[in-house]
């Protein structure tokens, strides 16, 4: 499965996804020092481009966000039966367009969704079918979880912003 979907929520679950929580001053983002850990505990952990900030809504099979409630338009609209997790990811601007390293977000066969919260000129790639998924606001890229996927940061806006969600 690949599917690329524009305006996914309605214009009122969408902005308030993105305004009132995502882009709001007092949401919690946290620095992570790693990004691609499936390449990074293989190869190099030096990578000075391997970080991002995170924040995450479910994972460990509970939610783990006072935030997670808010999510429930995106959710059941995906029609999601069971959650692997849901993470928000804040990669900052940088004069330079660094594309991260193939993965995969769980060994398990379910599905991956990157929802994209802000237009910028940040991607999503694919190794199988080579497919780039721009980041254009309130649109959503739905896969096959086993696809190997790449992000990459900004370098025309002070922030690229993405939900990423895996799930059955």
């Amino acid at each position: 499965m690949f599917k690329v979907i524009d305006n996914f929520l309605d214009k009122e679950s969408f902005l308030k996804l993105q305004h009132e929580l995502l882009f709001s001053r007092n949401f919690p983002w946290y620095f992570q020092d790693m990004k691609d850990l499936e390449y990074v505990h293989k190869k190099n952990e030096s990578d000075l481009n391997q970080y991002q900030f995170t924040h995450i809504f479910f994972g460990d099979y509970l939610a783990t966000s006072n935030y997670f409630y808010l999510l429930e338009p995106l959710l059941k609209k995906l029609e999601v039966k069971s959650l692997i997790k849901v993470k928000a990811n804040l990669n900052p601007y940088s004069p330079k367009l660094y594309k991260g390293y193939f993965h995969r977000d769980t060994p398990y066969n379910s599905l991956t969704a990157v929802y994209y919260l802000n237009k910028n000129n940040g991607y999503t790639f694919f190794e199988k079918n080579n497919k780039k998924v721009k980041s254009k606001e309130n649109t959503i890229v739905i896969f096959d979880a086993q696809m190997k996927h790449a992000g990459t940061n900004t370098t025309d806006q002070k922030k690229r912003v993405v939900l990423n969600l895996n799930y059955f």
